[in-house]
């Protein structure tokens, strides 16, 4: 999710003109959907069988699973909605001659880990639950749907339980029990990092020893990612690239048109098996900050009392948390009922399946409210007690 800066990992801060136009408003509702986008296919993927499993109607269901296919295109978004923020907030910090790191780490830190620590803790109480409950052995030990869950006994120790707090998942240990989202959450942190270091070593106002610490540090943290997650920088800096282009003056029209042509891209790329993955993600990122590009054309003032606004602020409101919690409460939740059995999506267990969809939408929502919907309150308070 990523979605903490998600979305990501995503967030506003620092942002005052651009969280009063509606291209906020379109930002919102693009990083929420992306969100609902990535719950809707892990239930999809615990809840029905899949697409060649289908026997009857598979015209109709053609369009539902592919909508339920784009999860990883999601984090994409997310990525590029992240860049975009968060660079944009730090070169506003440079140009006040307000940048502190102390800040600025808090500000990231206390963002994420408002929700990842209650999002680990409350992983390890439904993972243990199923555990202990022997709901679906074969499914909680990742011998089912390959590999989609993953070995959760393995994953449920205290040394991956920290590693995912510091963001050392896929780095140094796996993610942390059931809760196959996390992965994002290092790209982003690291991410986090890695651009101002490399912004401070590059300005040349900077003195020349910061200039070389931050050189240092860039390279020998590359050095650290040099795998996965250094390879998926590039498309978070493609949001950079956005917060440094002013937006241009377009029509509504135009952005209507772009959007028309953008939606079907997501789950376009999610089928596009002959590419790489890596050019995959790299195109649809392009595409991404293309599509962003046009939608930051709507400068004008987003109206509050729209239903539309309130919409677009609401599900963007507590996307970071429905990203980190919805798995490890969703499988609970679908192995207490199914056991290791899915359903043929029949008129009757759409809507079964739908139930349960809106329950892990209200359990996200519930966790929300005692955490991400706190963040700045809890932020505001380490602040005075780190500035005394």
């Amino acid at each position: 999710m990523a979605l903490a800066s998600g979305t990501s990992s995503i967030d506003q801060t620092d942002t005052n003109s651009f969280k009063d136009t509606s291209a906020s408003v379109l930002f919102d509702l693009i990083r929420g959907l992306a969100a609902l986008i990535v719950l809707f296919g892990h239930w999809r993927n615990l809840v029905f069988v899949d697409y060649p499993s289908v026997a009857t109607h598979r015209l109709i269901l053609a369009l539902p699973y592919a909508l339920t296919s784009a999860g990883h295109q999601a984090v994409v978004i997310f990525f590029v909605l992240s860049g975009y923020l968060i660079s944009g907030s730090v070169f506003r910090s440079f140009t006040r001659n307000r940048w502190t790191w102390i800040d600025y780490l808090t500000h990231r830190l206390v963002r994420l880990w408002v929700v990842l620590i209650p999002g680990l803790l409350l992983c390890l109480l439904w993972d243990s639950a199923g555990l202990a409950l022997h709901l679906a052995p074969a499914l909680y030990s990742g011998h089912l749907r390959e590999g989609f869950i993953g070995n959760i006994p393995a994953r449920l120790t205290p040394r991956v339980f920290f590693g995912n707090l510091f963001f050392l998942q896929n780095l140094l240990v796996p993610v942390f029990g059931s809760d196959g989202p996390l992965w994002s959450l290092a790209n982003e942190f690291w991410y986090y990092l890695l651009f101002p270091l490399g912004l401070v070593a590059l300005r040349s106002q900077t003195p020349t020893f910061q200039r070389l610490a931050c050189g240092v540090l860039f390279l020998a943290t590359a050095w650290f990612l040099r795998h996965d997650i250094l390879l998926l920088f590039p498309i978070w800096l493609a949001g950079t690239v956005l917060a440094l282009v002013p937006p241009q003056r377009l029509r509504p029209r135009t952005r209507v048109i772009a959007a028309v042509i953008y939606a079907p891209l997501p789950f376009v790329f999610a089928k596009l098996h002959g590419l790489p993955a890596m050019l995959s993600d790299y195109l649809f990122g392009v595409a991404t900050s293309l599509f962003l590009w046009i939608v930051l054309s709507a400068t004008g003032p987003a109206d509050p009392k729209l239903l539309f606004t309130r919409f677009s602020r609401s599900i963007a409101k507590f996307s970071y948390t429905l990203y980190v919690v919805h798995l490890p409460f969703a499988l609970f939740l679908t192995t207490l009922i199914m056991g290791e059995r899915r359903w043929t999506p029949d008129a009757a267990h759409v809507v079964m399946g739908l139930a349960i969809a809106a329950a892990v939408l209200v359990y996200a929502w519930l966790i929300a409210l005692t955490t991400e919907f706190h963040t700045d309150r809890v932020r505001h308070w380490i602040e005075a007690r780190v500035r005394r």
